[in-house]
């Protein structure tokens, strides 16, 4: 009885007592979710193709008055000229007997491609492979053919590559730049040289009456000479690429460490080479407009390659970038600052360079471990 007596008192002194005392003084009020693991997903980033890259190092002004790109989109080296014309009208009255088949003999002719090698050196390129065409333009209702030598050279003529002879070789009629023998060569020395002896046009006869213009339209012979660049080395020094608009908002959730993921799909015949990734984040500047610079804030771990592809058949490579607090907790992350080092793939196969080719960044993604945490309701 006595002990009940205690405990009424107890509880009659509390009821009657001033009740402004807060009982969530000294509560923590946030709560930590996805203890184990929580993505978010930030879409895709890209393409990004060897146009990009080029432009980034410098290597667009440079090189615009040696590079072209040709139809398919590959960067190429090329050169082209004529060195026989002649109306059909002044052959035929050039032949002993227009009436009958003839050869008419065509002088030597020497040439050069401009040696363009130095400078694409600089840049780790080669031209490779190289071709080398002869081609004839015939406007007769009936075939024509074409003989002689040809010898290409390199180190200013001094060294001689190949050399080639071709006799009676078909050009069909009505031909315009028809190919009449082609060199292909991979690898090695660079032409820079050619020359063309002892050439002949076989000519059908009476050859104004099968010319639809009545002998007022020309034979002509041309060279073309067309290199496709490659990589074989690595492009100077690393490129800075930015992904921008990444929008992640850790900030409020005290993360201390995140990993960036992407699957890189790339049909670029080159490696690409990770190594140097910065945070970014949005400041505002003296003149009160924002911009992303580098967080300090937060140290990042990759060492990633990007393996080679080709068109058609793109390669896929999974990439992981780790960002870690170095004090307090992650801020929102605005974007990356990726430096790319261009390589060139080890193993043989179709390195040459195409315009259309691209590496893009897929499934792009947020992942913290350990749990988020955010204020009670």
């Amino acid at each position: 009885m006595k002990q009940f007596s205690v405990l009424v008192a107890l509880l009659l002194l509390w009821s009657c007592s001033n009740m402004d005392y807060d009982l969530s003084k000294g509560i923590d009020r946030e709560v930590t979710l996805f203890s184990d693991q929580i993505s978010l997903p930030l879409g895709d980033v890209g393409p990004m193709t060897p146009r990009m890259l080029i432009d980034k190092v410098g290597m667009g002004d440079m090189l615009k008055s040696v590079i072209q790109e040709d139809e398919e989109g590959y960067l190429v080296v090329t050169q082209k000229g004529s060195f026989y014309s002649n109306p059909v009208l002044l052959c035929s009255y050039l032949l002993p007997d227009p009436t009958r088949p003839s050869v008419i003999p065509i002088d030597s002719y020497s040439g050069s491609m401009e040696s363009t090698s130095s400078l694409l050196e600089m840049f780790g390129l080669s031209m490779s492979p190289q071709v080398f065409t002869l081609q004839a333009t015939n406007p007769l209702t009936e075939e024509i053919a074409v003989s002689g030598k040809l010898a290409i050279s390199s180190d200013g003529g001094s060294d001689t590559l190949l050399s080639q002879e071709f006799s009676e070789v078909k050009v069909s009629a009505l031909t315009t730049d028809g190919e009449f023998l082609k060199v292909e060569r991979t690898g090695g020395k660079m032409f820079n040289g050619f020359k063309l002896d002892d050439m002949r046009l076989h000519l059908p006869a009476s050859i104004t009456e099968k010319d639809p213009l009545s002998g007022w339209s020309s034979f002509s012979l041309a060279y073309n000479y067309k290199a496709y660049l490659s990589l074989v080395g690595g492009l100077p020094g690393s490129i800075p690429f930015d992904i921008s608009d990444l929008d992640l908002p850790l900030g409020q959730y005290k993360v201390k460490e995140a990993r960036i993921c992407a699957d890189a799909v790339s049909e670029i015949p080159i490696t690409l080479d990770i190594s140097d990734v910065e945070v970014l984040v949005k400041r505002i500047g003296e003149n009160g407009v924002a911009g992303l610079v580098p967080c300090e804030d937060v140290s990042v771990d990759t060492r990633l390659t990007i393996a080679s592809g080709c068109t058609g058949s793109p390669v896929v490579t999974p990439l992981e970038i780790v960002v870690k607090a170095n004090e307090g907790t992650i801020p929102d992350i605005s974007g990356l600052r990726i430096g790319i080092s261009v390589k060139a793939p080890s193993g043989e196969g179709d390195k040459r360079l195409n315009l259309d080719q691209t590496v893009s960044f897929k499934n792009l993604r947020a992942t913290v471990s350990g749990g988020i945490t955010i204020p009670s309701l």
